[in-house]
């Protein structure tokens, strides 16, 4: 019997969630073990996660665990993509956990789809107060046109819907991702997913979508992901500079039409203003930057009036844009960016009560 499903977890200091993750696969793959492969790949963890993954590889042959030294989650997705032996590829993230029911939905699943490149499924959004649903379609749907794919391919930069960056609502066709040489871009320190998942929805031919909750992603306000980043915008640059350069490989390949090129410059647009928001967050207005209200506020005029912001904000239309993202255009066109910071403040205030922090 061949090995369907290779679920891959980058490990880094997550003891406090690694049983509840690692414990939501076991007890699912009981008589699919045959079938099912994990790969725990411990990207350095000094918490003694990477010991806690050790015990369930003794304890169970199709776990497998991988040491090296802190590398990035991005490194630690391309190790396990080098030695999985699935056809299908699943990515789960260590803080998060895998629905009841999941794996067997992702195994029947696969089982009517082997001429797809990839399967998209629904999650589950859990934080401390409550679980909301993550669902992208109303109904059960194949992707297999070139326009309707190149539309999802847009949306993983940037939906006003349920955001498809994500790599846990996915599994991938092993083979596709070799043929088309996708992995995971080591240089880059943030948005590495939504590049991937990007990179993997323009080179698919087929796409299939059921409405099954096969996740649960855990919505943590003190996470790494939400942490002071001083060097946010910079990350960010070398994102907008890859996503240019894959713009430009296609276009030199004459894949997209004029149309279609204008389409995917308004996501990018759609994209880097997003950013740029979340940058209020995790950067300029963060609480743990200890600069004076007016050097945060002088940054982020300079920010900006420079490539790639300058350009994105004088061209998005605002159309194109769900309504914060607007305001802040609007602002930042009309000279009045100090209303970003009390934008900013609304925002957290109404996301804290959100998750009732």
């Amino acid at each position: 019997m061949n090995l369907w499903l290779s679920i891959i977890i980058p490990v880094y200091n997550v003891k406090k969630y690694l049983n509840h993750c690692l414990d939501s696969i076991v007890e699912q793959v009981g008589e699919n073990y045959p079938l099912v492969e994990a790969i725990v790949v411990n990207d350095g963890s000094s918490d003694g996660s990477g010991e806690i993954a050790d015990g369930y590889a003794d304890t169970h042959t199709w776990i497998s665990v991988i040491h090296q030294s802190n590398s990035g989650v991005a490194q630690a997705r391309n190790k396990g993509l080098e030695v999985a032996r699935g056809e299908w590829i699943y990515l789960v993230d260590s803080d998060d956990w895998i629905a009841e029911g999941g794996i067997s939905s992702i195994l029947s699943c696969i089982s009517r789809n082997q001429d797809t490149d990839i399967i998209l499924f629904d999650a589950y959004k859990n934080t401390e107060k409550e679980e909301k649903c993550w669902e992208h379609f109303s109904k059960d749907m194949i992707f297999q046109s070139g326009e309707e794919i190149h539309k999802l391919c847009r949306e993983v930069l940037y939906t006003r819907n349920t955001p498809l960056a994500a790599p846990w609502d996915k599994v991938y066709k092993a083979s596709f991702l070799k043929k088309n040489q996708i992995c995971f871009q080591r240089q880059l320190k943030v948005l590495d997913d939504m590049v991937f998942n990007m990179e993997a929805f323009g080179a698919a031919e087929k796409i299939c979508y059921y409405k099954k909750k096969i996740y649960h992603y855990r919505f943590v306000a003190s996470s790494i992901t939400n942490s002071y980043k001083p060097d946010r915008v910079e990350q960010d640059k070398l994102v907008w500079s890859y996503l240019q350069e894959y713009m430009d490989k296609v276009l030199a390949e004459h894949r997209w039409t004029k149309t279609a090129a204008e389409d995917f410059r308004q996501s990018c647009y759609c994209r880097i203003i997003k950013s740029f928001s979340i940058c209020c967050r995790l950067c300029f207005f963060h609480e743990q930057n200890h600069k004076t209200f007016s050097d945060q506020i002088n940054y982020l005029k300079q920010v900006t009036k420079e490539a790639p912001y300058h350009e994105a904000f004088k061209k998005i239309e605002l159309k194109n844009a769900e309504w914060k993202l607007k305001i802040v255009v609007i602002m930042v066109r009309s000279n009045l960016v100090q209303g970003i910071y009390w934008l900013h403040r609304a925002n957290t205030w109404w996301e804290s009560k959100a998750s009732g922090r």
